[in-house]
């Protein structure tokens, strides 16, 4: 081997990306921001009250916001629900717009059929049956609008969909990223590839809201912008949404001190530079929906695409996004074809692309997954069905997802119904036989595999082994001051329900139960129960489901803090069409809490009767 073709090896060997073209940086969305002296103003754009579907009035939703250190807010309530003005000004909602120490900004929900964030104007059409109407309505009114939570809608919307809509409506400028609790993980998904098919002629922004109706919405999803000193107001703040100054964050735990923000960003000729307080490896670049690199500074040597973001990842599963960077002279970037046998992934990615998700096809009846085969050296884990891979400098490779023959293992079920020869990592329901006068405890014995230990009706995921479980009961605990009519003798009293929603069937004895309809459901607010931190409250009931396709109907208990907040969320899925013993079972994470118990169905009557409580 030569000199000079030892010196080529050795820095392929250190860094592949130095193989590549420099790209340069042709869109800054950060262009012109005075680091030294920019204010940072927390907003949220996507909020409801009781004008439409929301749990707060109007003023109770801006005062919250407001005593949250909000300063830059927006109510939009849906278009679909009278009046389908916006809520809008706020002074008719007994709000003084001149004493609050926020920004209020004019929006409205459009809810059909994709919903749209509109800004800046007052267009509300429940009548209108397209996207483009829509947009061509706020444009004509001089509005900007929004693609709320995108990811709702991805079986029924393509790429080229959304494409199409941003070439065409240049005040559509922004897409929800996070929603709520971050509700569609598919909208970063979706994001990533629109950009791949715009940038960098036309960006998109990222943006976080609560989409808030109910207090466990509240703060987990904001933006943060970039304004002057000075320039809270509605001409600034417009030019920043428009020119994309602003982050967006998802804080699920609420605690801010988790949330990393740059305290500036610096684009030079060789590299993108990042000043901001975390390590090197909180700091992920994103380019073409994959990471890229890791670190404050990303060489723009490397083998890039036509855009990168970047993603600060906090405590607690916090996460900053900044608004994505367009590249240009990345014409010649490197490509690697990856081929998946067996599985899903099969793609052409940017070579150095790391952490791409392998998943392996269901097993053919009778087998299990194996092991990955082919060009393993990447992959994270060969023995796991679902796993990831980085994208080696190569121009192609294959992997293959290999099966093997399933291994039959024995299911003993005591005390109740699922004893069988199941196969290894297959599932299995269980069913208990609770006695007369007794009520289902909790099912004993090998139960690592079990769904839900406290549900007489389950299932277990069969472990590699033999496995035996026992289904355990306790004196039937009937709590008749906190269940109201448990087989529903005087009617709906205390649920909340539409009659045309419920019908009541007479049994032969004169007992009466309940059947909900498709698309309906009951609730009941459970007052007055002593519960404490530790405990557990378990909901029992008998159920069936009359059906004709596979049955889509639950029911559930929230445990709600004194200020409506969700904190724990408990369902159980009714499928059989003959009388089951069921509970669903939740422990209180805080003392005086107050217990909901829900009912909703899809598809299906779901006939129910016998509501027991249980603290325990």
């Amino acid at each position: 081997m030569t000199r000079k073709n030892i010196l080529l090896f050795a820095v392929w060997f250190v860094s592949p990306a130095f193989l590549f073209p420099n790209a340069r940086v042709v869109l800054n969305p950060y262009e012109g921001v005075d680091w030294k002296t920019v204010e940072t103003h927390k907003a949220n754009l996507h909020t409801h009250t009781t004008e439409s579907d929301g749990s707060l009035s109007a003023r109770e939703v801006v005062d919250l916001y407001e005593d949250a250190g909000y300063t830059i807010f927006s109510l939009t309530d849906h278009d679909t629900i009278d009046p389908e003005e916006p809520t809008w000004p706020w002074d008719a909602y007994g709000i003084d717009m001149d004493a609050i120490g926020m920004l209020p900004v004019l929006g409205n929900e459009i809810s059909r059929p994709h919903h749209i964030g509109s800004y800046f104007n007052d267009y509300g059409e429940a009548a209108q049956r397209s996207e483009p109407e829509a947009l061509v309505e706020i444009g004509r009114r001089g509005g900007l609008a929004v693609m709320f939570h995108p990811g709702r809608y991805s079986h029924r919307r393509t790429v080229d969909w959304y494409v199409d809509l941003y070439e065409r409506f240049p005040h559509l400028v922004g897409m929800e990223v996070f929603n709520q609790n971050d509700r569609y993980p598919e909208d970063r998904r979706l994001y990533d590839a629109v950009l791949g098919v715009l940038m960098p002629d036309r960006p998109v922004w990222a943006m976080g809201n609560d989409d808030f109706h109910r207090m466990e919405h509240f703060a987990r999803s904001f933006n943060l912008f970039l304004l002057p000193p000075g320039g809270l107001n509605e001409e600034t703040f417009r030019d920043a949404f428009e020119r994309g100054r602003f982050h967006t964050v998802h804080n699920p735990s609420r605690d801010t001190a988790q949330v990393i923000v740059p305290e500036a960003i610096h684009v030079r000729e060789t590299a993108i530079e990042l000043v901001v307080e975390c390590r090197e490896d909180q700091v992920i670049w994103i380019s073409h929906g994959h990471e890229i690199h890791r670190g404050k500074s990303l060489p723009l040597s490397m083998n890039l695409g036509d855009y990168v973001r970047v993603l600060l990842e906090g405590g607690d599963g916090t996460q900053t996004l900044l608004q994505p960077f367009g590249l240009g002279g990345t014409e010649e970037r490197k490509m690697t074809e990856v081929t998946v046998s067996g599985g899903s992934g099969s793609d052409v990615y940017l070579t150095g692309s790391r952490g791409i998700p392998i998943e392996a096809d269901e097993p053919p009846p009778g087998k299990v997954f194996d092991r990955w085969s082919g060009d393993t050296a990447g992959v994270e884990d060969v023995r796991a069905s679902s796993t990831s891979f980085d994208v080696p400098a190569e121009d192609s490779l294959a992997l293959e997802a290999l099966f093997r023959p399933a291994v039959d293992y024995v299911l003993t079920v005591a005390h109740g119904e699922g004893s069988a020869d199941v196969p290894e990592e297959s599932h299995q329901w269980i069913f208990a036989n609770v006695p007369e006068g007794k009520a289902f405890d909790v099912w004993t014995g090998d139960v690592d595999g079990v769904e839900d230990p406290r549900s007489p009706t389950t299932r277990i995921g069969m472990p590699a082994r033999d496995a035996t479980v026992n289904a355990t009961f306790s004196a039937d605990p009937v709590y008749a001051p906190h269940l109201q009519n448990p087989n529903f003798a005087d009617g709906l009293a205390g649920w909340q329900a539409k009659e045309e929603d419920v019908r009541f069937v007479e049994a032969a004895d004169g007992s009466r139960h309940l059947a909900v309809r498709p698309f309906s459901g009951i609730m009941q607010r459970i007052e007055g129960m002593d519960l404490k931190a530790g405990q557990r409250l378990t909901l029992y009931f008998d159920a069936k489901i009359e059906a004709e396709r596979s049955p889509d109907g639950f029911v559930g208990m929230q445990l709600l803090a004194a200020d409506n907040e969700e904190l724990v969320h408990t369902s159980i899925t009714v499928r059989r069409q003959e009388w089951t013993s069921m509970a669903v079972s939740g422990e209180v994470v805080e003392g005086v809490v107050t217990p909901n118990i829900f009912v909703w169905m899809r598809r299906g009557d779901l006939h129910l009767k016998n509501f027991r409580l249980r603290v325990h």
